[in-house]
């Protein structure tokens, strides 16, 4: 394959896939639906170039509970199409996996180990386990950001190389493939995409801005999307927590919420953590009638942004994002423009992402991150302290929390907003719900800028300043001029609440939320307890 002349950093792509080569040592596998309930089938696709594999089952939370072992699996070697990214791979059902009416609801990971002259290879497929509706609380994983971001088989929404020597995102990507390693399991060291970490270099080393978390994910053998989505990093670190603190959980996927009428019927809140970017029309519409009739939802997590829509029988994820009115098919259709893949804000879309989530993505996205706010605090600033949110923190106006662990980051959501009389007041420019109250605010930015120096903001040196500004002013407005880009030009991380029909809205307004829990934060643990408590009494 012949790369481009010098270095781009987004011409480049690194990515997982089968050799294609009888004689090389491997093992891949994806399974049939995202979800199962108890007593349903998980069919596994499988790929080796062994005669016989072996397959582990574990529940995965606070500890691994082994639920199911098999040895001696027939392999069998199938070719992969040079475009499985997004055809899909087209494998067989090798095994099959009968989901016993005793496992608890949870996700579930499949480890493949197989062994050919002498080289055992491993590699990683899960699934999600439903309830039974016992819980008061459903747990989302974030897939449609997971698909977003896998590469498996040479592309994902960001980056990509494709069969014929070209280079760049698919807006196209099948669920019929495997996850890149680090997707389910990564190892308890793998850096997060926060520059916090780096502060201590930052006050003694001017030109410092560099990220490592690429390299590393490079040089050990991981998807570069791993610390952004995904099960092992981005999701379990809240499951874990929870089920430490002894809260029970039914499990869904978010693709069940297009897939499965009446998927969140019974529950008093679900739950949302880390980066859930990605979401379709009706599974918003799924979201939407929950809260209205009288569901809550508790979002600890951050960056609304893009429309997706699922096709080929719901085994497609199609976003072509900022390039959708050139490229996207459904522009212009009387019925089906609005499923437009873009942003949620777009004139042709108008389905403003505060209308569900009383925050978007446009108004937020960077902060403790490479070009984007890369000295942020990292925590949050408290303004509306007397607030139920705040009860037993020991909070007063003005206070921060979170700055050690770097809670707030790497992407952020928010609405616009003004100051009066010394607290933050939402505009109507983002069309935020009725009764939003904003709670907690820090800064971040809508673009990365180049601060200069090595390793300084990779994003602004390939696209330049103000580009999702420009481009947000656009596709809203349809104008690129001064007075309407700079209404998009600066963000901020927003925790807050807002009523919705007969529920009530919670979000926390950062990916990053999850690692106050992790790292043991007092504030950040008792927050979390005030809403999940509120939210299920």
């Amino acid at each position: 394959m012949r790369l481009p002349q010098g270095w781009r950093a987004f011409d480049l792509s690194y990515f997982e896939m089968s050799a294609n080569d009888p004689a090389y040592p491997e093992i891949y596998a994806y399974c049939s639906a995202p979800s199962y309930a108890a007593g349903e089938t998980v069919g596994l696709h499988v790929s080796t170039t062994a005669d016989t594999f072996d397959l582990k089952v574990w529940r995965d939370g606070t500890r691994q509970d082994v639920v199911l072992e098999q040895t001696g699996l027939a392999g069998v070697f199938m070719p992969t199409p040079m475009d499985a990214y997004q055809a899909g791979c087209g494998w067989p059902v090798l095994a099959e996996i009968p989901v016993d009416p005793s496992w608890r609801s949870g996700v579930y990971v499949i480890e493949l180990r197989a062994t050919k002259d002498g080289q055992e290879r491993i590699s990683e497929a899960g699934f999600v386990v439903r309830g039974a509706k016992k819980a008061r609380i459903a747990f989302m994983l974030t897939s449609g950001t997971t698909t977003a971001y896998n590469a498996w088989g040479g592309a994902n929404h960001y980056l990509g190389i494709h069969g014929d020597d070209s280079f760049g995102p698919s807006p196209r990507l099948s669920l019929d493939r495997p996850h890149e390693r680090g997707f389910w399991v990564a190892p308890a060291n793998f850096p997060y995409l926060s520059t916090k970490p780096e502060q201590y270099r930052y006050k003694r080393e001017r030109h410092y801005t560099g990220q490592p978390t690429g390299g590393y994910a490079l040089m050990m053998g991981y998807a570069w999307g791993a610390n952004s989505a995904g099960w092992a990093l981005d999701n379990r670190p809240f499951a874990v927590w929870a089920e430490e603190n002894g809260y029970e959980m039914d499990y869904v996927d978010q693709y069940d919420l297009g897939n499965i009428p009446g998927v969140l019927d019974g529950y008093d809140c679900l739950v949302i953590a880390g980066h859930d970017e990605y979401w379709s029309w009706d599974q918003r519409d799924t979201l939407d009638a929950f809260v209205e009739a009288g569901g809550n939802l508790a979002r600890f997590g951050a960056n609304m942004l893009w429309q997706i829509r699922m096709e080929q029988d719901g085994r497609q994820q199609v976003c072509y994002k900022l390039g959708a009115d050139e490229e996207d098919p459904v522009k212009g259709d009387p019925e089906n423009g609005h499923l437009l893949t873009s942003i949620w804000e777009h004139m042709d879309v108008a389905r403003p992402s505060a209308q569900s989530f009383s925050v978007t993505g446009i108004q937020g996205i960077y902060a403790t991150y490479d070009g984007g706010s890369p000295r942020s605090s990292g925590g949050f600033t408290v303004y509306r302290n007397k607030h139920w949110v705040f009860d037993d923190t020991g909070l007063i106006y003005g206070d921060t929390f979170g700055m050690e662990e770097g809670i707030l980051g790497y992407e952020t959501d928010s609405v616009d907003y003004v100051i009066q009389w010394g607290l933050p007041e939402p505009s109507p420019l983002h069309s935020p719900l009725e009764g939003t109250e904003i709670l907690a605010v820090t800064p971040s930015m809508v673009d990365q800028y180049d601060a200069g120096g090595p390793g300084s903001a990779v994003v602004s040196q390939v696209l330049g300043d103000d580009w999702f500004a420009t481009k947000w002013a656009e596709v809203i407005e349809g104008k690129t001029d001064e007075d309407t880009v700079k209404k998009y030009r600066y963000g901020s991380a927003q925790m807050v609440v807002a009523p919705k029909g007969k529920g009530e809205i919670f979000c926390a307004g950062s990916v990053y939320w999850f690692l106050g829990l992790k790292w043991g934060d007092r504030t950040t643990q008792q927050i979390t307890h005030n809403v999940l408590r509120r939210f299920t009494r």
